[in-house]
């Protein structure tokens, strides 16, 4: 889940910085504002890298792609009232991405817009869960595997940057950035729920799946925060590394 996120933009920049000097010369740049070519250039290299990585271009692994730890906490009243704890996720159908549109990516990155939005067949995550909460009067408790299954998931990514100059090269930081992702469905398994009673876990996992928009309205604030700060780090890493020039085509 979290690369919905990572994807969307992390892909984006190393596809663009691919052909600056310190980059595979085999890997094409996009000139600035082209976002036909910064999709299409995306597309590729996830497509081809995304099992195995690209070193040599800043793109690392992403399917599957491990998430050590991931927390929501929902304290508000009402019907929900979930913490959940996953470790050791691995989130699995990143590769499948398709990017529908880009916005912005202009010469100028202090008044130019960053946005990508598209779409994936099914993102499914694996780990390790710990439950504590309560849904209606019911208690909730339990830890084992646990397994969440977004269907046709659409996503948008927007960030701001701030910029500093250096040695006359044009370095960014990620100053707000914003991720948004809406499941067509989504599918919850929790195993070992009351201690393992086999009745009581089966009806519960029954009525999240079949309550699962008011779950999913419930969680999503949570979940969009964990996932903008890990997106955020990421990108932060990435612009200590390269200048903002060396990312596209002269034009």
């Amino acid at each position: 889940m979290m690369m919905l996120l990572q994807l969307s933009c992390l892909a984006l920049f190393c596809c663009l910085a691919s052909g600056a000097s310190n980059f595979p010369p085999e890997l094409p740049r996009c000139h600035t504002g082209d976002t036909s070519c910064i999709i299409n250039v995306s597309h590729m290299l996830i497509r081809q890298h995304a099992r195995t990585g690209y070193p040599s271009a800043g793109f690392p692994q992403v399917e599957p792609f491990l998430i050590k730890r991931f927390d929501i906490s929902d304290g508000r009243t009402g019907s929900l009232n979930l913490k959940l704890n996953f470790k050791d996720v691995n989130v699995e159908g990143l590769s499948s991405v398709k990017f529908d549109r880009a916005v912005g990516f202009g010469a100028d990155p202090a008044t130019s817009k960053y946005e990508m939005y598209g779409s994936f067949p099914k993102i499914v995550l694996k780990g390790k869960y710990v439950a504590d909460g309560r849904i209606l009067i019911l208690p909730i408790r339990g830890d084992g595997d646990a397994e969440i299954v977004l269907h046709n998931p659409k996503f948008s990514v927007k960030f701001k940057p701030g910029t500093q100059l250096r040695n006359g090269r044009t370095y960014l930081s990620v100053d707000k950035l914003k991720v948004l992702v809406e499941p067509q469905k989504m599918n919850i398994r929790l195993e070992n729920l009351f201690n393992g009673d086999q009745a009581l876990g089966s009806n519960l996992n029954q009525f999240l799946n079949d309550n699962w928009t008011e779950v999913w309205n419930e969680l999503h604030p949570s979940i969009h925060v964990a996932i903008a700060e890990i997106m955020k780090s990421v990108l932060s890493q990435l612009f200590k590394r390269f200048a903002y020039e060396d990312l596209f085509l002269e034009n």
